[in-house]
């Protein structure tokens, strides 16, 4: 691929970071239309399509950034829901204001091509998880955590998110949504994006480094909504995190601070 094309690419494809902090901050806007969904009656269909920018760390660690065009695309069929960001799941509950239930949800790979540091550490394929989630929504405040099991691919570690969120109405057009989270992760996934073996050393000319398990990122983060129509609306996203110490003191790593900024408009069928 001619540099060119590769800088094409990295633009218009969102990065595993991008897609991991805002699965981690609660801030994807697939997230908020789904919200929507919940909060109406779990027997209520509808669909959502859109785009959206984010300007997010080139790789989880990276001081560098990058801007990615992002999906929007989320369904949901009564108690069942598939979208871009958010995977495919099941609600199991029937009571109001709470969700529980599995989810299969996509993995995003890294390539060593993403950045210049990452040069001699091999690529990172692909995968999917399987996990379960839970939503408690007390209005104005909510309660969440996910755990998601890897299957297979070259990182198929275990990885456990906890979370709480507050939602503030701004009148019937705009809302203000804040979350915070933190997020576990099992040696598998530690050592796989944040250890450097004997050989990715000689590759790379970084020094070896073993991860342990623990916590690989927490931050918090905030939308603002804006409801033109009743089919069409825009979100603006911010957010900031830091990795856990087991990840900031790996070689990969440039900075442990990272933060994503984004915006996005979506049309609900």
């Amino acid at each position: 691929m001619n540099p060119h094309a590769k800088s094409l690419k990295n633009s218009l494809y969102p990065s595993a970071i991008t897609l991991l902090v805002l699965a981690t901050l609660g801030m994807s806007t697939a997230a908020i239309a789904q919200s929507e969904s919940n909060a109406s009656n779990k027997s209520d269909s509808n669909f959502t399509v859109g785009a959206g920018l984010a300007y997010s760390p080139e790789y989880e660690g990276s001081e560098d950034y990058k801007t990615s065009v992002l999906p929007l695309i989320n369904y949901r069929n009564g108690r069942f829901f598939a979208g871009a960001l958010g995977g495919i799941g099941y609600d199991l509950s029937t009571k109001k204001g709470l969700s529980i239930g599995p989810v299969l949800s996509y993995q995003p790979g890294r390539d060593e091509s993403d950045h210049e540091r990452l040069k001699g550490l091999g690529d990172i394929d692909p995968s999917a998880n399987l996990g379960a989630f839970v939503k408690w929504d007390l209005k104005p405040f909510s309660v969440n955590s996910t755990i998601k099991q890897g299957l297979g691919g070259d990182v198929s570690g275990t990885e456990l998110k906890l979370g709480v969120g507050y939602a503030l109405p701004l009148g019937p057009k705009d809302s203000l949504n804040f979350d915070a989270s933190i997020n576990w992760a099992d040696q598998d996934i530690m050592e796989g994006y944040f250890g450097v073996t004997p050989e990715q050393s000689n590759s790379s000319g970084l020094a070896t480094y073993d991860a342990s398990a623990g916590i690989r990122r927490y931050g918090v983060g905030a939308s603002w909504t804006h409801i033109y129509t009743p089919k069409v609306f825009s979100t603006l996203n911010a957010g900031v995190y830091q990795l856990g110490s087991e990840a900031a003191d790996s070689p990969i790593t440039t900075s442990r601070t990272g933060g994503l900024v984004g915006a996005s408009v979506g049309y609900k069928f």
